[in-house]
């Protein structure tokens, strides 16, 4: 077994973002999900407590680690994203992070073949304090150092990113 600071908290941005690009392509809905930002994770719990309507903010909670309520709920935005970024989920060469502010920054994404424009796009990325008990690989759950930061998806830049056609 690995160390778990190996595996998630000293992960790179490249590996996060690579982590993430497999998820929408293996259409893994869990794994999309523990990659995502705190302030995404709270706007899709939004949504789902105002749609399910009867339900209270705690249920919500639970079911937002429920395999297969994830893979219900979040399967079109998974698909839309495959969709969307289709000529990227095949070999994607993940670029160097790119620091726009002590907390945040954008992987470039790359793909293509010799001869052919290559396809770019770039995942916005932020640092966030790790939670205790947080839940990580195979579902096992973890006690950490609530100091400790990790990369994750920035959703609402990730979900409002403007595409960019040529390298900055």
């Amino acid at each position: 077994m690995q160390k778990f600071a190996e595996t998630v908290y000293d992960e790179s941005s490249a590996g996060v973002v690579g982590r993430f690009l497999q998820a929408i392509n293996d259409g893994d809905a869990l794994a999309f999900w523990r990659l995502l930002d705190r302030q995404g994770k709270g706007y899709f719990m939004g949504m789902w407590f105002y749609a399910l309507g009867s339900m209270d903010l705690g249920t919500v909670a639970l079911l937002a680690e429920d395999e297969n309520f994830l893979k219900d709920a979040l399967a079109q935005i998974v698909g839309d994203l495959k969709t969307s970024l289709g000529p990227l989920l095949k070999n994607p060469a993940v670029g160097v992070v790119r620091y726009t502010d002590s907390q945040h920054a954008v992987v470039q994404v790359t793909a293509g073949g010799t001869g052919e424009q290559p396809h770019r796009d770039y995942i916005p990325l932020v640092l966030e304090l790790a939670s205790p008990g947080e839940q990580h690989g195979e579902g096992r759950s973890f006690d950490v150092n609530v100091g400790m930061t990790c990369w994750k998806v920035d959703t609402l830049k990730c979900f409002s990113f403007r595409k960019h056609e040529t390298a900055q």
